[in-house]
């Protein structure tokens, strides 16, 4: 199971060092994952989700995902490329965003950000990524969602961590820290953390 980790100082884009604390290691031998199911839905449309991660192993795996069936699955991983993939897969992809940018540090701390809210009119504002306080801009597959659209995370149904939701398979392996979900908000990076204006 996860256990607790030492606090890591990251020291974001040159400035002071920002303490990651209190992380939790998943080992991906022992089947690792946090499991939370909530007693009703959130807000489908509108959410933000921050966390800090720090890879061990480099291989497939997910962060976080919603599994309800093999057609029904909402998912936050690193793929086999290394890269970063957001998506919501409902007998097919109605959101797919997978990063040019690669994760292949396993000595590096990285903030990621995923915003989303599909109420916007322009269709590449309704999904956002940032990565250590940038937003992404360059994807090798690009799928917005459609406007209004409710996807399938933030469900009442199980959400884990550290694993595909109750198929459990890719186990993560490496450290996550400060898991924030903010339901009914699209959010940026300044709404977390600590930063320092010089």
């Amino acid at each position: 199971m996860s256990s607790l980790g030492s606090p890591n100082p990251f020291l974001f884009g040159g400035k002071k060092a920002y303490e990651v604390e209190r992380s939790l290691r998943f080992n991906d031998d022992d089947s690792p994952r946090i499991n939370r199911t909530p007693s009703s839905a959130g807000n489908r449309k509108t959410w933000t989700k921050s966390f800090w991660v720090k890879r061990g192993q480099l291989m497939r795996t997910f962060l976080t995902a919603y599994y309800i069936s093999g057609t029904d699955v909402a998912a936050i991983e690193f793929g086999d490329a290394h890269d970063l993939h957001f998506y919501d897969f409902y007998n097919g992809y109605r959101l797919h965003l997978v990063t040019t940018q690669k994760f292949r540090d396993p000595s590096a701390w990285y903030h990621i950000v995923i915003a989303l809210d599909t109420t916007q009119s322009t269709s590449s504002n309704r999904a956002k990524i940032y990565v250590n306080g940038e937003q992404v801009t360059s994807f090798s597959t690009e799928t917005y969602p459609s406007q209004n659209l409710n996807v399938s995370f933030n469900q009442n149904v199980l959400e884990a961590w550290g694993t595909e939701g109750t198929n459990q398979r890719l186990h993560f392996d490496g450290y996550m820290s400060e898991i924030t979900y903010i339901d009914g908000l699209q959010l940026t990076p300044s709404s977390f953390g600590e930063t320092n204006a010089t």
